[in-house]
């Protein structure tokens, strides 16, 4: 499942500190958006829930929206 995680603002300049704890829960970690405080990748069957470890404020599977 891909995702999409927001890091809260006081722990931006921890962002790849973050990146790499996820990559150590089995998240492959594509991009690390350091001025945004974003972080996407894929996760492994795992709840959203669980992904939303210490310095994270958000998490979201990515999703794509089409024009109707």
């Amino acid at each position: 499942m891909e995702v999409i995680m927001v890091v809260e603002t006081s722990q931006r300049r921890n962002i790849q500190e973050i990146a790499t704890t996820l990559g150590k829960m089995g998240v492959r970690v594509k991009q690390v958006l350091k001025v945004t405080g974003v972080i996407t990748g894929t996760s492994p069957r795992m709840s959203l829930a669980k992904l939303k470890i210490k310095g994270i404020q958000t998490v979201e599977q990515d999703r794509t929206v089409r024009a109707s």
